[in-house]
């Protein structure tokens, strides 16, 4: 017993003697931590308050009729960070392209699709969307001045998203019409060709854009 209680002793020594020598070292370092944590807590309530000024703002923006304003509040939100400046950035694409500010909806697109961690869903969906505005407009004015981008937003679609492979295929073969010389030319195009055979005959594609092909493919064929 004895052995213990001396044992015990030397323990309790030993631990007040550091508690001791190192009571300043320990205080700053049970501050630190505080600090970090009270830091840490704030900066949680910083982000998530202003997630919901956000939201609150990117809502209102609908309900605001002057334009130059509602513009104005989305170029806001859209420089922050996070979900609502995608939508914000998104909203933005589309007033450009209905005052035929192609070249700034463009240049929204690209900041969307260079941003990090962006999952491969969202490029997906996001550069089919501008791909097929752009082959529209491309149809609309008769301008084959987009193509490159287009085929740049097409790019970035992953050939392992299945749901989207489908898309991808029609796109590439808007596109290539869109690059033809002349109509004439699209019955001897065997590039072409063999990119609607195999869209009309992949079981993965859907029965409406199969039909969309089809229909584009016999109008240039009975030019």
């Amino acid at each position: 017993m004895n052995n213990t209680n001396i044992t015990k002793n030397n323990f309790l020594k030993v631990i007040s003697t550091f508690a001791k020598d190192n009571l300043k070292t320990i205080i700053i370092s049970l501050l630190i931590i505080f600090l970090i944590f009270l830091i840490y807590q704030g900066y949680s309530y910083y982000e998530k308050n202003k997630l919901n000024k956000l939201s609150i703002s990117y809502f209102e923006n609908k309900d605001i009729e002057d334009e130059l304003t509602q513009i104005s509040e989305l170029n806001s939100i859209s420089k922050e960070n996070g979900f609502y400046s995608l939508l914000s950035k998104l909203e933005l694409i589309n007033k450009h392209i209905e005052k035929n500010e192609f070249d700034k909806s463009i240049e929204l697109y690209n900041e969307i699709l260079s941003l990090k961690n962006l999952d491969s869903n969202y490029i997906a969906v996001i550069a089919i969307k501008g791909a097929y505005q752009l082959v529209d407009l491309a149809i609309k004015y008769n301008n084959n001045e987009y193509i490159n981008v287009i085929n740049k937003f097409i790019s970035l679609i992953d050939d392992n998203l299945d749901n989207y492979q489908g898309n991808k295929n029609e796109l590439l073969y808007l596109t290539s019409i869109l690059s033809l010389n002349d109509d004439s030319s699209y019955k001897n195009n065997s590039e072409l060709l063999t990119l609607y055979e195999n869209i009309i005959s992949n079981d993965n594609i859907s029965s409406s854009i199969k039909e969309r092909v089809k229909k584009i493919h016999e109008f240039y064929i009975f030019i």
